[in-house]
């Protein structure tokens, strides 16, 4: 489905260009300048049902497309062996307009709650089978090296140039409404997008009985409260049954909450 509703393209637009980043820079990767960015007049329509990742490097193309610094060369570049055998993609190949410099740019948008265990700390996301340092690594080792490990499997034209790799990586870390400090894992930017999360069972004895909750649709995740101003959202009743994380508004709170089911962390079936 397509939407042609200005104020939610302006807000995933300008969530890219504004939200705080879950990480800077990572050893093998520098964070990519947004001063690069811009928007574009008029908004364009986007694909809300697609998955929340081709949703927003739908919208990153766009930023990057407008850039009076950068031209956008490929999107999704697949990176084969042969013909039966693909070993990575890039999601965006870029060449710098005023020294020539090929980029690659990695983009990824993520979701952790903090669950605190009898082994630790563990970081999953709202699909509990996914995990910050499980995604961290394979980022680091994989995604990331792409275009220095296998340059001779590069298009025939980018071959032989040098290619600089940044990354962005956004979302929001969710610390428990009872965890005792805020999770502080390895890499995390310190100015990241924090929230709470909490079980459904819990709602009845930390929200107050009057508050009013509305819904995050998903492809909305990602983008800060002060950015939704114009964006109506659907109520949320506390006593609806659930099997996966929401996100919630709760009231005039800031904060944003997720809502879990009460079997989680237990894997989503």
């Amino acid at each position: 489905m397509k939407t042609d509703s200005e104020p939610i393209a302006n807000a995933l637009l300008r969530s890219l260009l504004e939200s705080p980043l879950l990480i800077d820079d990572l050893l093998e990767a520098p964070s990519f300048s947004r001063s690069h960015l811009a928007l574009p007049d008029p908004k364009p329509a986007f694909n809300l049902q697609q998955k929340l990742g081709h949703l927003y490097e739908d919208a990153l193309a766009i930023l990057l497309r407008e850039s009076p610094t950068l031209d956008l060369l490929k999107e999704n570049l697949q990176i084969r062996k042969d013909i039966h055998t693909t070993i990575g993609e890039l999601d965006f190949l870029l060449r710098e307009k005023s020294t020539g410099n090929l980029i690659h740019l990695e983009l990824a948008t993520k979701f952790y709650l903090a669950v605190d265990t009898w082994d630790g700390l563990t970081l999953p996301g709202p699909d509990a089978r996914d995990n910050y340092h499980r995604k961290l690594t394979r980022l680091r080792n994989h995604q990331l090296t792409l275009s220095s490990r296998f340059p001779d499997h590069l298009p025939e034209t980018y071959r032989n140039e040098s290619i600089e790799t940044k990354q962005l990586i956004y979302g929001c870390l969710f610390d428990h409404i009872h965890g005792d400090q805020l999770a502080n894992p390895e890499f995390i930017s310190p100015t990241c997008r924090r929230g709470r999360w909490l079980h459904q069972y819990e709602l009845s004895s930390h929200f107050p009985k009057e508050t009013q909750f509305h819904l995050i649709p998903k492809y909305l995740w990602p983008v800060p409260f002060n950015l939704l101003t114009d964006i109506p959202l659907e109520s949320w009743q506390p006593d609806e049954p659930i099997d996966r994380c929401l996100m919630i508004h709760a009231g005039d709170d800031p904060t944003p909450y997720f809502i879990a089911p009460d079997s989680y962390p237990k894997f989503n079936s």
